[in-house]
């Protein structure tokens, strides 16, 4: 499961940069962020998968890190080209957070 989730964001960085550089309205800072997005997600997901965790943490963080994942990819992808004043780069921090905040509760209340 590990080495198929760092395989599964591995292809998903190429077939995304593949795409930003064949298709011309795909600025090269919105597939640079996805990109970044997609290498985020992954390596959350990669740390849940290794961690101590109980299995069902494990299971419904991986579900939800994929759900929050794809939100943050369409926030990357669909942006603004401009850094300055960007809300939706601001949302997909907060959905970062929000994420790491789980990872945090979750490792935080299996111990207990």
């Amino acid at each position: 499961m590990k080495k198929t989730i760092l395989i599964i964001g591995a292809l998903l960085i190429v077939l995304n940069t593949v795409v930003g550089l064949v298709i011309s309205s795909y600025e090269p800072l919105n597939f640079l962020m996805a990109d970044l997005s997609i290498a985020l997600s992954a390596g959350i997901m990669y740390f849940v998968a290794c961690s101590k965790m109980a299995d069902g943490f494990r299971i419904g963080l991986s579900v939800f890190f994929s759900f929050t994942g794809l939100v943050r990819y369409f926030c990357m992808a669909l942006m603004p080209s401009a850094l300055e004043d960007n809300v939706v780069i601001l949302v997909a921090a907060g959905v970062l957070m929000l994420e790491l905040a789980c990872v945090a509760g979750a490792s935080f209340a299996n111990k207990k």
